[in-house]
């Protein structure tokens, strides 16, 4: 059975390595989006998208392309420059709610749609909690 992927934060850590370890599964169709372009070759599809732009996301997750999806995964973030700090920040927690809603408006009222996967960097080590041991 095929499956598709949307990878939001496809060039942070946690996409990328998702991305990467898709790529040899010719069963999946992988879609990565991101702010910025890819700096790395890949058989995924990229899509360049500000995830705090509501309308935007509608438009292009609207496309036709997209009924079919799965799963995404979702590892898109937005940081301010004090990591710690910021997660308790009302702006930060606003625009990273924001940016979710925006990217699940249309996918995650798809009826194809099995699997969602929710995980940000640092925060899923603890980061936000007390300083990482590695």
């Amino acid at each position: 059975m095929s499956k598709k992927v949307v990878v939001f934060g496809a060039l942070g850590l946690v996409g990328r390595s998702v991305i990467k370890a898709l790529e040899p599964r010719a069963d999946w169709q992988i879609v990565g989006v991101s702010r910025r372009a890819p700096d790395f070759t890949s058989r995924a599809r990229f899509i360049s998208l500000d995830l705090t732009d509501r309308d935007a996301c509608l438009r292009v997750f609207s496309a036709a392309e997209f009924a079919d999806v799965t799963h995404v995964v979702y590892a898109a973030l937005f940081e301010k420059p004090e990591l710690i700090a910021g997660w308790r920040d009302p702006e930060q927690i606003a625009t990273n709610s924001a940016m979710l809603q925006n990217a699940l408006a249309v996918l995650g009222r798809q009826p194809s749609l099995r699997h969602v996967t929710l995980l940000q960097g640092t925060k899923a080590y603890g980061a936000h909690i007390a300083p990482m041991r590695i």
